[in-house]
């Protein structure tokens, strides 16, 4: 694949992601239509990945975690062309997966996001916070195959330009995936929480 259709996803993944993590949950914003957000967030993509890695990697299909009881399908999550935002989950109880970032096996990153909660209770990344370092996650894709990852950290970052782009999304060099939702203080006045519970794990 051209270097700059693959870069292109990811740079705007790591620009806009951010506006969909801002507006993911909380009883004075409806999920599905988050707030713009502030964030100065920026990357320099790295080479892309190999033209065979690329054909031998099929999106992923569904996500699994042990620890919360969570076994959820994916929907798929792009651009959106009115707003040129990263879409979000219409529904706060499903699990959305970047379709422009990686798939498993791939060096760059298998990007899942999904909101904390919703104007009614608790949704599906509710108890996301919960994951610490050592438990697993699993992926299925559409062939079926299952990979797993072990969790190497949990990091909260804030939403005011410093998020840490490149080490969410800048490629790896190895089978990766990152859990996002958000957390934090709720802000009222802008509706939204300030942080991001991100975690980080790797294929074992």
């Amino acid at each position: 694949m051209p270097e700059r259709t693959r870069v292109a996803p990811v740079v705007l993944l790591a620009v806009l992601l951010v506006a969909l993590l801002s507006g993911c949950g909380g009883q004075d914003a409806a999920p599905e239509e988050p707030p713009r957000s502030t964030s100065s967030a920026s990357a320099t993509a790295a080479a892309p990945t190999s033209p065979a890695t690329e054909r031998a990697a099929a999106p992923p299909r569904r996500v699994t975690i042990p620890t919360l009881g969570l076994d959820e399908e994916l929907v798929d999550l792009g651009i959106d062309d009115a707003s040129g935002e990263l879409e979000v989950p219409e529904d706060p109880a499903r699990v959305g997966w970047f379709t422009g970032g990686g798939k498993p096996g791939e060096t760059w990153p298998v990007v899942i996001a999904g909101h904390k909660d919703s104007r009614t209770g608790p949704a599906v990344f509710a108890r996301l916070t919960e994951l610490q370092v050592g438990q697993q996650v699993s992926v299925v894709d559409t062939r079926n195959q299952r990979r797993t990852y072990e969790i190497t950290e949990v990091r909260d970052v804030p939403q005011d330009g410093r998020f840490p782009t490149d080490d969410v999304y800048g490629e790896t060099g190895d089978s990766q995936l990152r859990l996002i939702t958000c957390t934090g203080p709720y802000d009222r006045g802008v509706g939204r929480y300030t942080e991001n519970r991100v975690v980080f794990a790797e294929e074992v």
